[in-house]
């Protein structure tokens, strides 16, 4: 028996295991000379697309970074609290925020006699 579609070169995908035609890899986002398949090099691109930060008063700062829109979405324990233009390194911009975010936040504190 012989498949209906037959790979001129089946190569396993070093990060998933799945076998696909080698001319079908694409470049890992992140390491030089490795291939790995488009379903992996969609998903390694959200994994840095995306972070979560722990600000000094245990709130969780998620962000997720649109690359097609340039923007960068803001979460606080959930909820989105900002929206931000981002043309370049999204890791550079969630640090400055958090700069902001943490200055306001020992704003409020020391507003209201320490508790935030």
């Amino acid at each position: 028996m012989s498949n209906s579609f037959e790979m001129d070169m089946p190569t396993p995908c070093p990060r998933c295991g799945v076998v696909v035609d080698l001319h079908d890899m694409v470049s890992h986002p992140n390491e030089f000379k490795s291939l790995v398949c488009e379903s992996c090099h969609d998903a390694i691109e959200a994994e840095n697309n995306q972070g979560l930060v722990i600000d000094s008063y245990g709130n969780k700062i998620a962000w997720e970074y649109l690359p097609d829109e340039e923007l960068l979405e803001i979460c606080a324990n959930g909820e989105l609290i900002a929206t931000w233009l981002c043309e370049e390194d999204p890791e550079d911009s969630i640090k400055a925020f958090m700069v902001i975010w943490n200055k306001a936040q020992a704003l409020v504190t020391s507003e209201q006699g320490g508790a935030a």
